[in-house]
This record gives C-alpha cells, structure tokens and sequence, in this order.
C-alpha cells in the first residue's frame, strides 16, 4: 500500500509519524528508517520523533537519504528476482558523476578513434597535451560528461536503454543528431566496463518483475517512510508505485494545497507545466510551486505503476481561523497561508480581501543598500522581535541565503559583534565546506592549486596565513604577515627556482630562502654574494629564524613535489605523507584530517588503478569535491540562531524565518549545462531544475514561518551605488501583493549610510532601522558637530588628550630627539602613542622591476656615502650583486649607468665645496659631530631636498653657532635633475642669535612630545615662504593651499597616511590653518627664510 499524507504544517506530519511509531513500535533491535533529503531535516525530526513517544527519547534512527536507500533495496530485491545476473558491487555506485569520471576519462581516447567523436576530437586537438596527462580543462570535460550520463541514468533510463540496445535515439525517439552521436558509444563501453546498470535501468528491471507478477520470498522490512520531500525522479515515483505491491510506502508530503497540480488545462497528464500554468493558476503557488506541482502529479498521476492500494490523508491547517479562535485577527502571514491551504491563492467566493494592519510584522520585505547594510538591518531587526515578545529564542530564528559563501566573511562582524548592541546573540554559521574555513582542508588545497602552476608571491600569502600549518611547524599563527614580509624584502616575486624562470633564479622562492639561509652566517656586505646570493639577515632569536626557515624550505620541498605529474595510486599516499609533513598531528583541526584520509581513500577506492597523468590543480579539484560532500551536515539545531544555505527541503518550521540576499542575478540560482547535455533539448516532467526549486523554497519558506518571515536583498550595487533590483519572484510576489493590499505594502527601503539619522528614528508603522548602540553614539556626535559648522570633522591631533608623561618613559639623547621632531614632528609623535599608520602600506609584489625607483637610487647612492671622495668609483654592478636591486639584462644596465652620471656629479659637487671633516659641537646638554666642508656646514643629500632637510640642516647650524664654531654658513646639496649641486645657502647668525633660536627649537620639540605640533610640514613652509616673499598679498595661503590640498604635478600632503590621521584627510585648509597656527609656522621658519638664499641653475 502506498499513503500519501499531505499538510501545510511539517509538524503535523512529524507528530503523525511519531504516533504511529508510538502505537506501532517496531521491535527494540529493529532500526526506524526514515527518509529525508537533508541534514537539518533529519536532525529535527529526530527530536520530534522523540517528543511524540512520550518518553521524550528516540533511538536507532536512520535517516538515509532517497539514492542510497532506494539503491540499496532495488540491488537486495533484484538479486533475488533474477538470481542469474551478477550482483551490483558493494560500496559506493559506480555511476555516480564523481566516480563515473575515472572510466571516462579512461575511455575517451577509444572513443576518439571512432568518427562519431569528431566533436571531441576537435576539442581535444585544441588542448596540445599527451592523452595519458590529465590538467584541469581535461577534467572538467570529463566531469560534464559523466554529470550528464548520470543524469541520463537517472532522468531518461528509456534513453539510456534504448542505447545499450544498439539504437542511437534521442529523447523523443527520433535518431540522435550528429554532434551527439559520440556519446551512445561511449555509454555502452562505460555499461561494459563496470559490468553494472545504471540505477534507472535496473529500477525499471525491477518495476517490470514486479509488473510481471514476481514477489520476493521475504517482503523487506518496511515500511518505507519517506518524509518531506519535495521531488523525486519519474523513475524513483514509478518504483515507490511499484514497491507498494510488497511492502507499505508511506509519503509525508509538505505542500502549500490539496490539489497543486490538478488546476491546469487539457494537457495530457505525463507532460510538464508550461505557460499555461502561470496564466490558469495565477496564485502565488502557481508563481513558486511547479516544482512540487509536477511532484504530486507523478504520484497521483497515471497510476500505471501503481501495484499496491493508493490511500491518501490530509492534515491542513487554517492558520486565520486558527487565530480567530484565538480571539485576534488573522496577520498577514497567516492570511497568505490559509489561501494557500484553501486553494484560493487569488481570493475567491466567501474568501474576503488580503488585510495588513499597523503593527503586523509577520511578513515583511527589507531593500538594503548592500550585503553589510543587509546584515545590519536583519541583525537589529531581530533583535527587535526578540526584544518585543520575551517567549522568542535565538534556536526559534532560522536565516537562509543562496550567498552563504559572500556572506559569511562579514556575519562574525556583524552578529558577533554583541558590544555594538550591548546583546550577546548566540548564531551558528553553517553549509561552509572545509575548503571554506581556514584549516587544514583549505591550506592542503590552497597548495595543491599551487603545484605545477606559476607561483608568486601572492599566491604563496594566503598558504602562509594557515594557521593549522604554522601552529604544527611552531610558529605563531599571528606572524604570518611577517613571514610574507621577510619574504618580499629578500626579494620574492614569482617562480620556485631558477628553472621557472629561464635559468636565472633571482627572485626566486629558492633564491629567496638561501639569501635568508646565508644571513644566518654572512654579514651583509655590499658585494658579498655568493652563487650571486647576497646574505640578508633576519629579525628574532636563532630559534625563530630556524622554525621560519624549516617552514620556509619545507613549503619549496613539497611544491617542488606537488609540480610533477602522477597517477592517483602515487598520489594517495604522497599526500598522506604531506599531510604528516606540514599539518603533524592537526593540533586543535585534527579532526580535519580524518575526513581528508576518508576522502583520499574514497578516491583511492575508486581511481587507483587509473592510469592518466594527474597534475595537482586536478587532485584539488577531486579532493575539495569529496570533501564538500559533508557541507551542511553539522551546525543545526545547535540552540543558537542558524545562518544556513538556501537550499530545498530545508525550510523546517521557525518561529522567524529570514531569507536573505535574494538579489537579481543571485536568485533563482542558474546552474547551465553544456550543450551536449540531452536534458536542454526537450524538457520532460519531472525533470531537476534549480530555477523551479529556488522558487518552490519561498512557498516552503512561507508554509514554515510561524511568526515572522523577513525577506532582505541588496537594493544598491556597494562600490559604484547603482540602484539593483530584487530577484524576479521577489518582484512577482510584491505586484502579486500590491494588486491586494491597498493600504500598502510591507517594504521598507533602508538608507545606504549606517548613520544616515532617519536610521534612528521611528518611522510609522516602521521602528527604528538600527539597535546599533556604537553608530548611535556617533550619529549624536556627527549631530553635535553639525551644529557647528566652524568645528568640521578633525583628525587624531584634534580629538586626543595629551598624554601625561610617565615616569618610566626612557629619556632619549637630546640632539637626535631634536633632529627627529624637525624631521616629522607629527610622525614622532604618533610613535610615542604606538601608531604607525603606514606599517601595513606594504602590498605584496609579483613582478619583478623594470627600474629602480626614486627612493631606491637614493638609498644606493645614500649606502657609498661615506666612500664619496674615493677616486674609484662605486661598482654599482658589484654592489648590488645577488640583492635582485638592479632590473635584469638591458635595463639594468642602464640603471647602472645612471647610477654612475649621479654619483660622478656628486663628486664633483663634493669637490668644489672641499674635503669633509667631522667636527664635535656641543652646547648645553646638546651634542654632535657635524659634517665640515671646509669653513661651511653641509647638508647632503640624495633625493630632492624638502621642509625636512632644511629645517635639519638649520638645527644643525644653530648649534656649530651656539657652540661657538663660528661656521660661514651652511649648504644643502641636493638632486636637480639627473645631477647633484647646491641648492640652498644659510647665512650663520651669531652665538648671540643662534642661542635662543636653538633654544626656541628646543622647546618646541620638548613640549609637543605628548601632543601633536599643529602645522603640517610642507603646508608650514609653504604658508612661511610666501607669506615671506610677498607679505600680505595671499601667496602664502596660496602655496598653503596647493601643498595641503594637492595641484599640478604635486601630491596632497593631507593624503599622507601620517597626516590624515593627525589632520583628518578631509579637513579643509580653513580649518587647519587658523591665525594662531599661521603666526606659529612663521615664528617657525622666518629665523631661517631671513638666512636663506635659494641657487637657480
């Protein structure tokens, strides 16, 4: 007997099935199975199973799901009814896409020699590579052809007949088309060479036995129960019908009506719903539900394979007159559920119109300017109906999204953030696959992408940031950045060794780690390079430099093996010892590596004698399929509010439901076939389509809310701002709505700024947007300083309290702490508060140079410095040998030769000026050596000179004056062009003027140690200097302007990482520059604009 129990409430089937497991209990050895199409499903109806038999105790459950299940009771009842064939193999079904793959691949290069796969080999002759070697286009050619013969198997089993029988048809049976005729061939040497039928053929071997009147000596123990689902295949329908005949089949079927599919025209009863269907059965449950539509029409078909007595029950549930007797109206929610259950879904005689009422928040639509906005808004609107009905717990919210993977780096933001809302909400993150997390199944993946590909130093950062990996080699997983730094200044950009780059290994994984390798017993010394590898010497004790480079050289050892080819039989127990080698024990991810050993045995179990060539992209994508097979087994039902998948059958009953992210483009998901999959040609009832069952979720999502049912989307594109709409049912379902609510919709359209104020603020019928306290707090002061406009938004220096000095701040030698506050007070400053904005400005490279930049030839010619009066010139070539400083062959060359034009203009520079000598000069606490060029002090340097070298170089002239050293004056050298000469001249005041000059430094850098000097360096000058050269004519605010602000051919100070966190990168020069500052950058730099004269050419 097959039954059939239909309801709108998958609790009232769950209570039924418990029932009669409690009236009708099954023996205390017996295993209860029950067959489910997901994890969730099976967890939650394993709890109600135990409410419903009192005891509140449920045990030997199984919960299998309908392929394997029904697999295995057609190979037990086939075996007996034809005991001559051989029986199917035990393990895993050999037809399954993932393991129909192996034979395919094995057999395509039989299958070129026949004319029929001409379309291959066309293909194939494309892809120039020897037929046993197997890289990533040849797999996922392989891969759709075996996803497509499984679907054959499975969806079109008269097809997949008819071809074993010699005739080439397609689907409707005329004969198969030529680009396609390649693949009945191939069928039939696969049926051969595994020796076993498709699960569809021997169904229907089975299904015709028993037709033919055949009974098994011993009925299977039954019943079969099978327990929300919402679409089976026509072959699988056929034989539930067929097994009814011998054991009782019972069908606990969730669906929005009685009669779904029955409301259509004249078409024939096999035939799939088309158009017709939209235009006959204009509900809601037309718009979302042909999927469950086609579903019941299979089982209440034909009833030509229906051997067994056909009984049905119903078990719906108004849920408006429900709350009539509750004493209360019906809301929206419930209204929409009762047309549905009522078969009404447009309204009909006696049913009156659709009501929204003030205060109704059962169903509620939420456009969102992004996927965070979209997580904030959902986030606070829960916590909003937490906060109004006291009985509501986190374990009654369910969240689904079709973009679980986008979403999920910014939900432990947003819901883990209990300090913004001042609540702590429990939430799980589930339907993330190993891959996903960061452990040991994404560090082994990540590097197997990596074997035999081009790799750079990019690439190599995220395998670096593994922390299973690093924990297991002792290192600190919070030193990953350093480790990709140490790497990028030894010269890392692309390539393992010499032999990916043309034989010339610098800049090389390789020879990287050996220049780190020879620092550990080298100095550094210009042109000490051995094997051209120059030592670069690294931060740490000895212990954490040997951990970094066993790492190091470990990492280099197994991609150098990750980049040959082999066979799976090598692979498997390659990667085993891979595993020990990188990952030991798994430390606290251990348990990952059970499930990557299961996968590789599986794999082994199934490919182990295949001969073909693997490359490691290849093994990746194998292994990262298996191990995503586990994907959302584990996190539901945890006791905390669930963040899941989109996905059918999924929708058990909550309290609040939420679906989110439903943004066009996203949903419904599309998941195209190639052209050669038969399934596109002719659609046939029952055939899978993701489209259908993203729209059947929403009518199970509608049947499974109980209170609430929120529905989010992004209605803003996030970096361009672009109005996006919602996904098309979404858009159906709001007309549908529209047509019938007159009072208006529930949607609410969200701000795009988090502290936009109308975020804040109730709006009727609408609460307020946000729970945020954090934003809250700083709307109120954004409001505070939008009532005064002459206090605009301001940077670090204007919003921190001076710090008290401490007693034990270590006290730093007077004249190097001047000269680095004349240098960059502000920078100074921020490092006595331990801030370094720039610290993380150091993005990773992959390239290797074709020149040197500015601040490098600096930097060169800054190391030869104190050899600058030598008559040999520097060897540039020599110097910077095995560094990977110059650019390969020609442009180095010519780096070269423009190193050597400078550095000869510099000695002649040098020359003209006079021998250098150091001399002592000290004055008060205040003591140096002081660079002498005859009777003048010199200042030189190798870069275009600025604000800080001349203010240096006036500290260090006031203090040779005050010392009593009687200088004639100072001079600054620097770069004009390709070529070095002096720049500037100081006039040396006397030991009378110079001391309270220096004096008037002194205290100035003394007394903004714990607070930051309010004058910008190059603005300062700017503003001095023209105020300087034409007082009260506005050229200093001028210059001012262009320096802070940015102009022609010259950058924004304010852009400045240092200065816009001082400043404020926004703050106007209005605002910065006030009178109090203009007097102070004049007081600043006039003593030396009075002194200076600037050399033109």
């Amino acid at each position: 007997m097959l039954t059939l129990y239909r309801s709108n409430r998958a609790e009232l089937l769950a209570q039924l099935l418990a029932t009669q497991l409690r009236l009708e209990p099954p023996g205390p050895f017996e295993p209860v199975q029950v067959i489910v199409n997901t994890w969730p499903t099976s967890r939650w109806l394993g709890e109600q199973i135990a409410l419903g038999n009192g005891a509140g105790i449920a045990a030997n459950l199984r919960f299998p799901f309908p392929s394997a299940r029904l697999r295995q009771l057609v190979g037990e009842l086939l075996s007996e009814a034809e005991p001559e064939q051989p029986p199917p193999a035990a393990g895993a079904d050999p037809w399954r896409a993932q393991n129909l793959v192996w034979p395919v691949l094995e057999l395509l290069p039989e299958l070129l020699e026949q004319p029929e796969a001409a379309p291959l080999q066309q293909w194939l002759q494309r892809r120039r590579q020897p037929p046993q070697q197997l890289d990533l286009p040849l797999w996922q050619l392989a891969r759709a052809i075996a996803d497509a013969l499984d679907d054959y198997g499975l969806y079109r089993p008269a097809l997949v007949e008819a071809w074993l029988q010699g005739r080439d048809l397609d689907a409707a049976g005329a004969p198969l088309e030529a680009p396609w005729r390649w693949q009945p061939p191939l069928l039939r040497a696969l049926a051969a060479r595994l020796g076993e039928l498709p699960f569809g053929l021997r169904a229907r071997r089975l299904i015709a036995a028993l037709q033919g009147g055949w009974r098994p000596a011993q009925p299977p123990p039954g019943p079969l129960r099978l327990f929300g689902l919402s679409s089976l295949a026509p072959v699988q329908v056929e034989l539930l019908q067929a097994l009814s005949a011998v054991l009782p089949v019972e069908l606990y079927l969730l669906t929005p009506c009685r009669d779904l599919w029955q409301r259509r025209g004249a078409a024939g009863p096999g035939d799939p719903l088309g158009a017709d269907w939209l235009l006959e059965v204009p509900g809601l449950e037309a718009r979302f539900g042909r999927l469950g539509a086609e579903f019941q029409q299979l089982l209440e078909g034909s009833g030509e394979h229906q051997l067994g007595q056909w009984r049905e029950g119903d078990l719906f549930l108004d849920a408006a007159q429900v709350a009539r007797s509750q004493g209360r109206d019906p809301s929206l929610l419930e209204q929409l559920q009762q047309r549905l259950a009522g078969g009404q879904g447009d309204g009909g005689a006696g049913d009156g119109p659709l009501r929204w009422q003030a205060g109704d928040s059962s169903l509620e639509f939420h456009a969102c300017p992004g996927r965070l906005r979209q997580l904030q808004v959902v986030r606070d609107r829960i916590l909003q109906l937490l906060a109004a009905d006291p009985t509501l717990e986190p374990r009654d919210i369910l969240v689904m999204t079709p973009q679980v993977e986008a979403f999920a780096p910014l939900v432990g933001a947003v819901f883990g953030d209990s300090d913004a809302t001042g609540v702590a909400l429990p939430w799980r993150l589930t339907d993330r696959s190993q891959q996903s997390e960061a452990g040991i199944s994404q560090g082994l993946l990540a590097l197997l992408q990596l074997g035999g590909q081009r790799l750079t130093a990019s690439a190599l950062e995220p395998l670096l940031g593994c922390g299973p990996l690093l924990s297991a080699q002792g290192i600190d997983p919070g030193d990953a950045g350093a480790l990709t730094a140490l790497l990028q200044r030894a010269g890392f950009r692309w390539g393992l060794d010499g032999a990916d780059r043309g034989d010339d290994g610098t800049h090389s994984l390789s020879w990287a780690i050996d220049r780190l390798v020879l620092g550990l017993v080298l100095p550094e010394l210009p042109g000490l390079a051995p094997a051209d590898t120059a030592p670069l010497a690294m931060e740490g004790s000895l212990e954490q430099q040997s951990r970094w480079l066993a790492l190091l050289r470990q990492l280099l050892r197994s991609l150098r093996w990750l980049g040959r080819r082999r066979t799976p039989s090598a692979w498997v127990p390659g990667l085993r010892r891979l595993l020990i080698e990188l990952f030991g024990d798994g430390g606290a991810a251990a348990w990952e590596l059970q499930s990557i050993h299961a996968a590789l045995a599986d794999w082994a179990a199934v490919a182990g004698a295949s001969p073909l060539q693997l490359a490691a992209p290849v093994v990746a994508e194998v292994l990262g399929e298996r191990l995503s097979e586990a994907s959302g087994r584990f996190g539901h039902r945890s006791g905390a509010l669930t963040i899941s998948a989109l996905e059918p059958m999924r929708a058990i009953p909550h309290r609040v439901v939420v679906l989110m992210g439903l943004d066009a483009g996203q949903f419904p998901r599309q998941r195209p076939r190639p052209g050669f999959h038969l399934l596109e040609q002719r659609r046939q009832l029952g055939d899978p389509n993701t489209g259908d069952q993203d729209r059947y979720v929403l009518l199970e999502s509608l049947l499974s809310a109980r209170q609430h049912l929120l529905i989010s989307w992004s209605c803003r594109d996030e970096r361009t701002g672009e109005p996006l709409e919602a996904c098309t049912p979404v858009r159906q379902w709001l007309e549908w709505l529209g047509a019938r609510l007159p009072a208006g919709l529930p949607l609410r359209q969200h701000a795009a700024h988090p502290l936009e104020r109308s975020n804040f603020l109730p709006q009727p019928p609408w609460p307020a947007s946000s729970c945020d306290q954090r934003l809250l707090q700083a709307r109120q002061q954004l409001e505070r300083q939008l009532g005064h406009p002459e206090q605009p938004v301001r940077g670090l220096a204007f919003s921190t309290t001076a710090a008290a000095p401490q007693a034990a701040d270590p006290q730093p030698e007077p004249w190097p702490e001047l000269v680095a506050w004349l240098e960059a007070p502000q920078r100074q400053w921020l490092e006595r508060l331990q801030l370094r904005p720039q610290e993380w400005d150091n993005p990773v490279l992959d390239l290797d140079p074709l020149e040197l930049q500015e601040r490098q030839r600096a930097a060169l010619l800054r190391e030869q410095l104190p050899g600058a009066e030598a008559a040999t010139p520097p060897d540039w070539a020599l110097l910077s040998r095995g560094r990977g400083l110059l650019p390969p062959q020609a442009a180095g060359e010519l780096e070269r030769r423009g190193l050597e034009q400078r550095w000869e203009s510099l000695q002649q520079c040098l020359q003209q000026l006079g021998p250098q000598e150091l001399r002592p000069a000290a004055w008060g606490d205040l003591s140096a050596e002081l660079p002498w060029h005859g009777q003048q002090l010199v200042l030189l340097h190798t870069a275009r000179p600025r604000t800080a070298q001349r203010l240096q170089l006036w500290g260090e002239l006031l203090l040779a004056c005050a010392a009593g050293q009687g200088p004639d004056g100072a001079v600054l050298v620097g770069r004009d062009g390709p070529r070095f000469r002096v720049l500037e001249q100081l006039q040396a005041p006397s030991a009378a003027e110079a001391e309270p000059l220096l004096e008037q430094l002194r205290a100035w850098g003394q007394g903004h140690r714990h607070h930051c000097w309010p004058l910008p360096p190059q603005t300062g000058w700017a503003f001095a200097s023209g105020e300087w050269a034409k007082p009260g004519q506005g050229r200093g605010w001028s210059l001012a302007e262009t320096a802070w602000e940015g102009g022609h051919q010259q950058g924004a100070e304010r852009s400045d990482a240092v200065q816009a966190l001082c400043f404020g990168a926004d703050l106007p020069l209005s605002a910065l520059l006030n009178p109090e500052r203009q007097a102070l950058a004049l007081a600043l730099h006039t003593p030396l604009l009075q002194r200076r004269t600037e050399l033109k050419r």
